[in-house]
């Protein structure tokens, strides 16, 4: 019969076997299964179905994917006499715990029991029985598939000098701190990947001075403040709550958190930060609010006396829309701060805004404007700052700045340009007493054209010590022009007196390109501008040529009774009244409108269609209300009919007011695209417009036609 003595034998004889084989004497580390550090007092074992012995320096015992189904204090009676301070046990497959386990290990400070999803939990709860709660600091349950944590889990520890407790990456849907007021000095708190929805507050986190309850499903926060508004957490420093999908704040979010010293939001649903969210945060040294889509900053959004360090990053807010932040008051209430990073947002484009937005920060000691689209710096950017020590501009689109711009600069150290868009640097661009006192200057990765006007710099650099500031440098300085010296290493390019004082090709070519792209601004302004003003002299230029080859009619024909017939709406009869009618009697035309030349007792169509037929020539005065008239539209068509009948010169086209596309007819249009017009503004083209009236009225039916815009 096999006894219980011949079991005892066999396992004698194993681990005699065992040790003989595979036990460095030298060391007492079990070989091929452990790793034994003693520099890191630690050893880790695996794919083991026991503990061997380990070197007595082992302070730290990791067993990592071993067969461990069931602990109890037998598990580790090879470890006894080892002063094992930290036990971290994952992936062994365990199922239960012995309440005698943790028996011996009696300095045992940390325990860590992580991926084990298939323990259970009722036997972990009562192994704790064994555990030294005078010892003991911090507990690590990590990827467990918790889905809740019993309330009863840690009733064996109660009193227990716990400093920190980690539920990472388990399943848990809630968090309720009762489970651990049973522990009167635990500081820190981590829930970190988790589903928790809802926090609730009790009087477990009184100790707690630090809560980190990142990448959870939290939506709304928790009141921190009991019914008598006293604080659930009077000694919590460090909230943090990144990645959740909280989606609105309100003023009383933070209550009752004055010994808050750090806050983190970042990566949540927040589109609108309101007025004095953070105002009863009186301790509040630190804020990050990054990774979220804000739409809306309220002019107090801001407010906290007491914060020196707020991060505000690739939130991609719009600062260039000025409705969704008020730039006066946006850091007004922040005369402490002296860190502030915006990195990937964009930017006012405005030099003064920029300047109402940063002047309020007198304390500022780093600011980072990382890809913000800023493609300039206003002239008085550091007045007022006087313990800017790093700012850095990289990945923006800054080309140069005023000479002035760093003067008394003293007490920057460290100044990033890296990935901008300078292409030289030359003697007024830093003053030589800033570069003395720079501790770093970074200018890499931007397009430097290596030219004779750089010729400045690289002479510094060889003969001052700036290059061993640069960051990057030599690789990541390079010449993007000309040609011919692109992708060459700045520390490569050597002009010297004699080459840059023969002429220059390349200023010659920049400063040709210049001045042709003014040119053709020129031009172009001065053509948009007096176009009206060329059109009639076009016109008056091609009629004079005509008149050399035959006669303009001097004498009106019998047939006609009237020169002019002038088609206005009522609208317009004060200047076609008082400007036209008068202009055109006074060379000597006769003129036919009819307020007092019609018929009285006849028809309004019957007196048109005669009057226009005893009229030479007919002036018809567009606008807005011309084109919106109905009587008017009816004029038009008689107009047009007299045209198929005598030719386009039977008309003169004046555009007393730009017609609206909204009210342009078919009719007009087409009167329009057919008959060209001249345009006309009051002060240069006076003179030429009324010739061209003139002469459009006075010329022959084989004349070139003519149409005339007046311009108010």
């Amino acid at each position: 019969m096999f006894t219980e003595e011949h079991k005892m034998l066999c396992y004698t004889i194993f681990y005699f076997v065992i040790n003989f084989y595979f036990v460095d004497g030298s060391t007492s580390c079990f070989k091929n299964f452990c790793h034994c550090s003693k520099k890191d007092n630690k050893t880790s074992c695996f794919s083991l179905i026991f503990i061997p012995k380990i070197p007595e320096y082992s302070f730290t015992l990791q067993l990592k994917s071993n067969t461990f189904l069931h602990l109890d204090r037998n598990t580790f009676h090879n470890v006894t006499d080892i002063n094992i301070a930290h036990l971290l046990l994952r992936e062994n497959g365990i199922l239960t715990v012995a309440n005698d386990t943790f028996k011996f290990l009696n300095i045992m400070k940390e325990l860590e029991i992580s991926f084990e999803e298939k323990l259970n939990l009722s036997t972990l709860e009562t192994s704790f029985c064994s555990v030294n709660s005078s010892i003991i600091e911090e507990l690590k349950f990590e990827n467990n598939g918790w889905e809740n944590v019993p309330k009863t889990l840690f009733k064996n520890l109660a009193g227990a000098n716990i400093s920190t407790l980690s539920l990472d990456s388990n399943h848990l849907s809630t968090f309720d701190a009762t489970s651990i007021e049973l522990f009167h000095q635990v500081k820190k708190i981590t829930c970190k990947n988790n589903a928790i929805e809802k926090l609730f507050i009790t009087n477990g986190l009184q100790t707690v001075e630090e809560l980190d309850m990142t990448s959870n499903q939290i939506v709304q926060l928790p009141n921190f403040c009991f019914k008598n508004n006293s604080t659930a957490a009077p000694k919590l420093k460090k909230l943090i709550l990144n990645d959740n999908a909280i989606r609105s704040l309100t003023y009383r979010s933070f209550m009752c958190l004055g010994k808050l010293l750090e806050l983190k939001l970042s990566n949540n649903r927040i589109k609108k930060i309101g007025n004095d969210i953070f105002l009863p945060l009186t301790s509040l040294k630190r804020l990050a609010v990054n990774y979220m889509k804000l739409i809306k900053l309220e002019s107090r959004a801001f407010n906290c006396v007491s914060l020196q360090k707020l991060e505000f990053i690739q939130n991609d807010f719009r600062f260039d829309k000025y409705k969704r932040f008020d730039a006066k008051s946006i850091f007004r209430f922040l005369p402490n701060l002296t860190t502030l990073q915006m990195t990937r947002n964009y930017l006012p484009k405005e030099e003064h805004i920029l300047l109402k937005m940063f002047s309020p920060l007198k304390n500022l000691q780093k600011l980072t404007l990382q890809k913000t689209s800023l493609s300039s710096l206003p002239d008085n950017f550091f007045q007022n700052k006087p313990f800017l020590h790093t700012l850095m501009l990289q990945g923006n689109s800054i080309s140069r700045w005023n000479s002035t711009l760093f003067h008394n600069v003293t007490s920057l150290k460290k100044l990033n340009f890296n990935g901008n868009s300078i292409n030289l640097i030359n003697e007024t661009s830093f003053p030589e007493s800033m570069l003395a006192s720079l501790e770093s200057l970074d200018l890499s990765l931007n397009p430097f054209w290596c030219i004779c006007n750089h010729k400045w710099f690289v002479d510094y650099l060889r003969t001052s010590k700036l290059s061993s500031k640069l960051v990057n440098w030599p690789g990541y300085y390079q010449c993007s022009f000309p040609e011919k010296l692109k992708r060459v290493k700045l520390i490569n390019y050597m002009p010297t007196d004699e080459t840059c004082s023969e002429p220059d090709p390349t200023n010659t070519i920049i400063a040709s390109v210049l001045l042709g792209a003014f040119l053709v601004i020129l031009i172009g302004s001065v053509t948009l501008k007096c176009q009206n003003n060329i059109r009639n002299a076009i016109y008056l230029y091609h009629l004079r040529r005509r008149r050399q080859r035959r006669s303009v009619r001097s004498d009106l024909p019998e047939t006609y009774e009237f020169d002019v017939y002038v088609v206005y709406c009522a609208d317009d009869r004060k200047w076609v009244h008082e400007v036209l009618l008068k202009r055109l009697e006074d060379e000597g035309l006769k003129v036919c409108i009819h307020f007092r030349d019609f018929e009285l007792g006849e028809g309004i169509v019957e007196n048109i269609e005669r009057f226009m037929n005893k009229s030479w020539k007919i002036v018809v005065i567009m606008s807005n209300n011309f084109a919106k008239s109905e009587w008017c539209q009816w004029e038009v068509n008689l107009v047009q009919e007299r045209r198929r009948r005598r030719g386009k010169n039977a008309m003169v086209l004046i555009m007393l007011k730009q017609i609206n596309s909204k009210h342009m007819t078919s009719a007009l249009r087409t009167l329009l695209y057919t008959t060209p017009y001249l345009s006309y503004t009051k002060r240069l083209g006076k003179r030429l417009f009324w010739t061209a009236v003139i002469s459009g009225v006075n010329k022959s039916y084989n004349d070139p036609p003519i149409a005339v815009s007046y311009i108010a």
